[in-house]
């Protein structure tokens, strides 16, 4: 660490940012001094530049190595989400085969060593046989916003309520 740069830590309360300025105005200076850059400056900036890249690039990689892992686990998660609705759909069949039969043969309950099957009723459900015939009260009506239409009326001009935002996204190529 330079003198000048011990001196600005002793010197009290700072920011990196001031630090990095105050550094930044001696080593610009010195390239105006000197007209060009010394062996040693460009051999500093040459490493910085390297590191900055290195690093950069180093950081490149992990985010592509996160997405790839990412896409990787999503293939995974459908093909077990597909086999996992195959056991399903088997067991169901194997449910209702067994529900069915045992109404068939008047069998309310059969016991195993392990496990005891059992004809039980459901509590009662609402089947709505026609929809317009409900009376109203038994109606509920909850509003949606339709953003798009919306936007649109909000690029024409202002919408109580309602205001165009926009935010940024990082991209990496």
């Amino acid at each position: 660490m330079s003198s000048t740069a011990i001196e600005i830590l002793q010197s009290g309360p700072f920011s990196l940012r001031e630090v990095a300025i105050e550094n930044f105005q001696e080593f610009f200076d010195s390239i105006v001094e000197q007209n060009a850059l010394s062996p040693e400056q460009q051999t500093a900036l040459g490493d910085a530049i390297k590191k900055s890249i290195e690093k950069r690039d180093r950081l490149g990689a992990f985010l592509e190595r996160l997405e790839l892992e990412a896409e990787l686990l999503a293939k995974e998660e459908k093909r077990l989400a597909s086999r996992r609705r195959q056991f399903e759909r088997i067991g169901e069949c194997f449910r209702d085969s067994i529900h069915a039969q045992m109404k068939e043969w008047g069998i309310v309950k059969a016991e195993g060593q392990r496990f005891t099957f059992s004809v039980k009723k459901n509590p009662p459900s609402v089947e709505v046989t026609d929809e317009s015939a409900i009376p109203p009260e038994f109606i509920d009506y909850k509003p949606t916003v339709n953003k798009s239409v919306l936007k649109l009326a909000l690029a024409e001009g202002e919408v109580p309520g309602a205001r165009l935002t926009q935010s940024t996204r990082l991209e990496i190529r």
